[in-house]
């Protein structure tokens, strides 16, 4: 493995940083964190429900996305508490997204404004999970239209701290099912910035 994303991986599990794991057995990510490394596993907190768990671990296919490098395997393993993440030659999958990543914690207080399409007129907060130079992922309570895929927003603010930091068009690239460690049921929207036409 690449000595960079060793590195990367030795940060977050330094700083305690989220990590995102997923199976091909059920549609919700589950955020978690590192526990332990060497070179031939990542040691995962067990944040997978017990009312998944059977299908999660059933899959052939599981992915943990750690800031831009997605890893994957075929088969995971358990010391009975923590979830064992196999590191193999072609575990690393760069991620398409190749602006480095700022995660954002839920009271960082770091939120989008969003001016509804449908309306013109409704505007919107959600928090920011993380931002780059050319999108962001917010966190929302509920499955909504629209956050589908495709879905153009003419005008999207980010605030800080309730001072705005950013203005830009954007457009829905993807939304998924995000439990958090505490097992709230969350949606993260994958949004990437563009030029108004």
């Amino acid at each position: 493995m690449e000595a960079a994303i060793t590195d990367m991986l030795r940060e977050v599990l330094e700083q305690k940083g989220s990590v995102f794991l997923s199976s091909g057995g059920v549609d919700i990510t589950f955020q978690t964190r590192i526990r332990r490394l060497t070179p031939e596993k990542i040691v995962l907190e067990n944040t997978v429900r017990p009312e998944f768990i059977t299908n999660f671990a059933a899959a052939k296919r599981f992915a943990l996305l750690v800031r831009m490098v997605r890893f994957q395997s075929e088969d995971i393993a358990t010391d009975g508490e923590d979830i064992i993440f196999p590191l193999r030659e072609n575990s690393v999958v760069q991620e398409t997204r190749q602006s480095e990543r700022f995660p954002f914690s839920a009271d960082e207080r770091v939120v989008c404004e969003l001016l509804n399409p449908f309306d013109n007129e409704t505007r919107t907060q959600r928090a920011v999970m993380d931002m780059s130079a050319t999108g962001l992922s917010l966190r929302t309570t509920f499955d909504s239209g629209l956050y589908r895929p495709g879905t153009l927003f003419p005008e999207l603010r980010v605030l800080i701290d309730g001072k705005p930091y950013t203005q830009s068009a954007g457009r829905v690239v993807y939304t998924r099912k995000l439990m958090s460690p505490k097992g709230q049921l969350r949606f993260q929207v994958g949004i990437k910035f563009e030029s108004k036409s």
